[in-house]
């Protein structure tokens, strides 16, 4: 038997009762004599799944990322549990669903707190500690975002401009100051919360976050390689996150974007909520064409600014002869609006936000080339990881190690993928009146979206056929044909809520 038929027929099988250890030297590579892989871990914050070429646009440039997916497997729908950074990234540490620990929303508490906080457990345990327990000491370099007291923090790069796209230092300011033509390119702001989301800037890619990010990066990763013991390094970008600003070398020719604008028609359909209040906060529909195209030329962009920096890290792999035996894993906290369906940013339940890349890369473990059509949830992602270390996931979580479908044992996974944010706990006061928790439910063919909440009296629905509607321009809520659908997909969100 060789070491993929090994594989395939299950690692599981090969635990040692008790230890979580993998009997056979199935790992060994080098001097290394570990009984387990090394795990690079790359994690964008607000990437969107078609902000990665492989994913289907042929204007994102990411080459090193869509090389590792051909080299190893790739979910074509992975959704995240909640559209914003902290909730999000706590529910994919814990395997649990935002609601179970009660941090549903980035901001203070709400006025009158949902009923559903009640049965909260605000304190969860972190899967990645499941590494500390065999002796492998989990490594960070970048963001961190309620990982804080679990990684070995190496540190991170500021950036050069705040927020709002102002420069920061002297350094910066004087490159600013340096500029005498104006560029084409310049710089686009919310009108509502004036974040700054697309513009170049008077900077070398090596000068950028993410450059500077990636050397500690491949510094960091130079050191671990050399052990003979295996490691588990995340290296957690900051990028597309606003400010969205780039080099002009690495701007996208927006003449080559064609993502969809939302017309007259289409925005009357949209939820109460969608059209007062998110609308007020995302500031979309302020925005000219011409500056939509500018924000969409730099987002892109920067992804492809952190691919650059993924090449960087795999050749490092390449180098120490440890790319066969090391799990290369992407993946981001939740998407980006891009201005379809007049929003921008997240918060809101449209694909382009809940759905983000997912590939997990390793020859010695994982087929090569394969894609997963059935979709997934994120809270599966560290339960996988775990399973591919040898290491038990535990029974008291909601998510599950994806080996199944990536070994061709089963071909449906779960029946419906959920998310969840609770406005009324939110940091922007335009959307914290009147709101509560609102939830997606979301199938292979349907999407609802509403309130699950008895604060809000006024459900304030959207349902959306993805089959036939992929870009969800037609709400169907209101119409009573599709009454026994919206039926049935609330009483998965119930029994959702209540099983977990």
């Amino acid at each position: 038997m060789n070491r993929r038929e090994f594989i395939k027929t299950g690692i599981s099988a090969s635990l040692m009762a008790g230890t979580g250890l993998i009997v056979s030297n199935l790992y060994a590579v080098g001097k290394r004599k570990s009984k387990r892989p090394n795990i690079l871990w790359i994690m964008m914050d607000d990437g969107r799944a078609d902000a990665v070429g492989c994913y289907g646009r042929a204007w994102a440039q990411t080459p090193n990322m869509d090389g590792i997916a051909n080299q190893g497997v790739r979910f074509a729908s992975a959704i995240v549990q909640n559209p914003v950074c902290v909730p999000s990234r706590k529910s994919m540490k814990s395997g649990l669903y935002p609601h179970t620990f009660g941090l549903t929303a980035m901001g203070k508490p709400a006025g009158v707190p949902g009923a559903y906080m009640k049965k909260a457990r605000p304190n969860v345990s972190n899967l990645v500690n499941s590494w500390k327990r065999v002796g492998i000491n989990p490594v960070n370099v970048g963001k961190r975002h309620v990982y804080q007291k679990d990684w070995i923090s190496k540190g991170d790069r500021g950036a050069l401009i705040d927020f709002f796209g102002n420069p920061r230092g002297p350094e910066a300011k004087e490159k600013f100051e340096k500029i005498t033509q104006p560029n084409r390119y310049r710089r686009v702001n919310i009108k509502t919360h004036r974040w700054m989301i697309g513009g170049v800037v008077p900077f070398a890619p090596e000068e950028t976050q993410t450059w500077r990010l990636g050397d500690l990066a491949v510094d960091t990763l130079r050191k671990l390689a050399v052990s003979e013991e295996p490691f588990f390094l995340r290296v957690s970008f900051h990028a597309p996150h606003v400010p969205c600003r780039v080099p002009e070398s690495y701007f996208i020719d927006p003449d080559k974007i064609t993502l969809p604008l939302p017309t007259e028609e289409e925005l009357k359909t949209k939820p109460r909520f969608e059209r007062e209040n998110l609308h007020i906060y995302a500031g979309g529909l302020d925005l000219t064409k011409e500056q939509i195209e500018i924000c969409r030329g730099t987002y892109y962009g920067m992804v492809s600014l952190v691919d650059t920096q993924v090449g960087r890290l795999v050749e490092c792999l390449k180098k120490a002869g440890l790319i066969n035996n090391t799990i290369i894993a992407i993946n981001s906290d939740q998407g980006f609006q891009l201005g379809e369906h007049g929003l921008w940013k997240k918060r809101v339940f449209y694909e382009q936000n809940v759905c983000v890349p997912l590939i997990i890369s390793c020859p010695e473990l994982l087929p090569s080339g394969k894609v997963i059509d059935e979709s997934v949830e994120m809270v599966d992602f560290l339960p996988t990881l775990m399973e591919l270390c040898g290491l038990a996931v535990p029974d008291s979580i909601s998510g599950r190690s994806l080996m199944p479908l990536i070994r061709g044992d089963i071909k449906q996974w779960r029946p419906a993928c959920f998310c969840e944010i609770d406005h009324s706990m939110s940091m922007y006061e335009e959307l914290r009146k009147g709101t509560g928790r609102r939830v997606m439910v979301r199938t292979k063919e349907w999407k609802l979206v509403y309130f699950m909440d008895e604060r809000v009296p006024d459900k304030d629905g959207a349902l959306y056929n993805l089959k036939t509607d992929g870009d969800e321009k037609e709400n169907l809520y209101a119409k009573r044909q599709y009454r026994h659908i919206i039926k049935h997909l609330e009483g998965l969100a119930e029994e959702w809520d209540q099983s977990t």
